[in-house]
């Protein structure tokens, strides 16, 4: 028997369709809970094994366990560990643009699901306390409409039953957009960009939600205040990576 609920999903469903962050099309009724193609699921670039030991990022042999990038900051890195969704490649950059700028929220969703079933055993081996999305200023967040990792956070927490708290760090300096910085100027631009939001919870090991993973800068960044407020250990997930180069 069809309940009333699902009459008005269905017609939710055809006013607002939820779109495949793959293609970018409506998905079928079936695959509503997944919010992602069958099909368009096989064309990810998951990151399953052969993982950078320190940010997650893919490797192209087992015999490494650190990628150029972590090799060379040995030791500067304030996070413990890393784990990635993606790596970084066309499909995703085109994708997390428009989940970033066209307004699909629904994305998240999908992504932050796929987190939860790839990295949930991993969240609670850790014993992590709080989810912590990477902010942004308010008024590029009132810009954008959305904070795309809070999106990622909100489906994780509720997808593993950790408490998600969006407000613990925010951002203070509205700064410029970090992808066509160098590392130097990445770190200099992120100086004093955070600071803790609230000093009524106190948290021993958090985990760092973001979209995109370039240098490690912003999550260091974060980590940093989170470190300096008494948080023990400070792990990240991202939804995306930059290639081993």
């Amino acid at each position: 028997m069809i309940s009333f609920r699902n009459i008005l999903e269905n017609f939710k469903d055809m006013v607002f369709p939820v779109r495949c962050p793959v293609c970018d099309r409506p998905v079928y009724y079936y695959e509503r809970k997944e919010g992602i193609c069958s099909s368009c699921r096989k064309e990810l670039p998951l990151i399953r094994h052969n993982r950078c030991y320190k940010c997650g990022r893919a490797l192209d042999t087992g015999e490494k366990e650190l990628c150029r990038d972590c090799r060379n900051k040995t030791g500067t890195h304030i996070y413990v560990r890393g784990l990635s969704l993606c790596t970084y490649n066309d499909l995703m950059r085109a994708s997390i643009y428009r989940m970033k700028y066209q307004g699909r929220k629904e994305y998240a969703k999908a992504y932050g699901r796929m987190m939860a079933e790839q990295f949930g055993n991993a969240i609670k081996r850790a014993g992590i306390e709080g989810i912590i999305p990477v902010p942004l200023h308010p008024k590029r967040e009132y810009e954008r409409g959305y904070n795309q990792a809070a999106l990622l956070a909100r489906t994780l927490g509720k997808e593993t039953g950790v408490k998600v708290y969006e407000d613990y760090v925010i951002r203070t300096c509205h700064t410029p957009p970090m992808k066509s910085l160098s590392t130097g100027e990445r770190q200099n631009n992120l100086k004093k960009a955070f600071k803790i939001g609230r000093n009524d919870v106190k948290l021993g090991i958090t985990i760092i939600i973001d979209d995109i993973y370039t240098t490690g800068s912003t999550i260091d960044a974060v980590a940093k205040v989170l470190i300096e407020a008494g948080v023990s250990r400070v792990y990240f997930i991202s939804l995306a990576i930059g290639e081993d180069l």
